[in-house]
């Protein structure tokens, strides 16, 4: 083999080599992030999963509550979670809660005043709220997120602006509702572990919790909302 064969030969291996090399660390790349982004179960107790993740590209993690509420139609779920000023009956963190400007039945703006332990401050948070349904499936989805231009910032308040979040509400068999929660929520601090704790885990769980006893007050369980179709399960009762 002459040095020329040689030379080539050497340099069709070293590629090779390096192509291999770049697309394995391409794939454990791929698994690192997407194992990163799994959902990570921190607490499971009285019915209730609280489970947290790492969002690529953000500091701040997300937080996903799950509950079957049972002997609940959707349309009471929905009531509960609409009714604003109610919001502190059930809502841990919730201090207050008002519809600032409604644009039709399923689209509103709202704003959240949040009540935060000391040293941390109290947040708040405007929120352009559409609520839809899946005709098919009939899964009801509210999704939420921050705005910045429909209301001043009160003194000594720290306005969210970075925030997003969702509801879906599914009807299972036997008249049960499945509840699914998540937020993604720059908290716009650094906080003591303890209260990023309370806000990832102890303040959804407890929120589920009310909302629980809440869906059972009679002018909830009772609703009915024109924009939410129930299952023949429930219409025939």
């Amino acid at each position: 083999m002459s040095n020329s064969d040689k030379n080539s030969k050497q340099a069709l291996i070293r590629n090779r080599y390096k192509n291999t090399c770049y697309l394995l660390a391409i794939f454990m790349s791929y698994c690192a992030t997407s194992a990163a982004q799994e959902w990570q179960l921190m607490k499971d107790d009285d019915g209730i999963q609280i489970y947290t993740r790492i969002v690529e590209g953000y500091s701040y993690k997300a937080v996903r509550s799950d509950i079957v509420l049972s002997d609940t139609r959707l349309s009471s779920v929905v009531a509960v979670i609409r009714d604003s000023k109610e919001c502190p009956q059930w809502s841990v963190v919730c201090k207050s809660a008002n519809i600032i400007e409604s644009v039709s039945e399923q689209e509103n703006y709202v704003h959240t005043l949040s009540d935060l332990p000391w040293p941390a401050r109290d947040r708040d948070v405007v929120s352009h709220v559409i609520w839809k349904q899946d005709p098919d499936t009939l899964i009801v989805t509210m999704t939420g997120e921050a705005t910045t231009d429909k209301l001043p910032v009160s003194q000594g308040i720290v306005r969210l602006t970075e925030a997003n979040i969702h509801w879906q509400l599914q009807s299972l068999a036997g008249g049960s509702t499945s509840v699914e929660f998540t937020a993604h929520i720059n908290p716009a601090s650094i906080f003591p572990n303890w209260i990023t704790n309370m806000l990832l885990v102890d303040s959804p769980f407890q929120t589920l919790q009310g909302l629980r006893q809440q869906v059972k007050l009679k002018r909830y369980a009772e609703a009915e909302l024109a924009y939410i179709e129930e299952p023949v399960q429930f219409l025939s009762q």
